[in-house]
């Protein structure tokens, strides 16, 4: 008799300890669940990517570059239905800002544009890690989406720069005067800009 006893209060503990376990495993699938529908509706407010305007002589100017023109219609394309979404999109947007570098323009293709491009693409990097993690860092994900927007309006901002530096003419005189002062060409008169 005693052990039929010892046999059902080992099985009423079991139990009980097995309804605690359940208990646990849902309270935790409830706040992971708490979790992504916040990440959710952070991201599907926050994600907002602008490109600024661009001047005319700007736009004439990148007009052919491909790649530029794809990262704009990627950019405004704005997932809505889920999470994973949101991390498709994100890594489209890193590879097609890393695109960026291909195919520039001769006369944006300067290390300023460069390195301007490969900022972006690191913001771009890091949005899509932020979002593939299990945990999701919303600080991260608000700090980083507004930091893109500036990076892509000090891109254009410093390409129109360019531009517009282009079609100030030079004054008469001023070609031999920057020859003069550029030493590496005066040290080697035959170094080409390709060197």
């Amino acid at each position: 008799m005693r052990h039929f006893l010892l046999i059902g209060i080992l099985f009423v503990s079991l139990f009980a300890s097995c309804k605690k376990v359940d208990n646990r495993e849902q309270e935790n699938q409830l706040r992971a669940q708490k979790h992504t529908d916040s990440v959710f509706n952070i991201l599907t407010k926050t994600w907002d990517f602008k490109i600024p305007w661009q001047s005319a002589a700007l736009q004439s100017e990148i007009a052919d570059w491909k790649a530029w023109n794809d990262f704009k219609k990627d950019i405004r394309l704005k997932p809505t239905s889920s999470i994973s979404a949101f991390q498709k999109r994100s890594e489209v947007l890193s590879n097609s800002s890393l695109n960026l570098l291909n195919d520039i323009p001769a006369s944006l293709n300067r290390p300023d544009i460069k390195s301007r491009i490969r900022v972006l693409n690191t913001l771009f990097n890091d949005l899509e890690m932020y979002i593939s993690l299990d945990k999701v860092p919303q600080k991260k994900i608000l700090w980083l989406i507004p930091e893109i927007n500036m990076t892509i309006t000090s891109l254009v901002n410093q390409m129109d720069e360019v531009v517009a530096k282009k079609s100030i003419p030079k004054e008469v005189g001023e070609a031999e005067m920057l020859q003069a002062l550029d030493t590496v060409r005066r040290a080697n008169p035959t170094f080409t800009e390709n060197n």
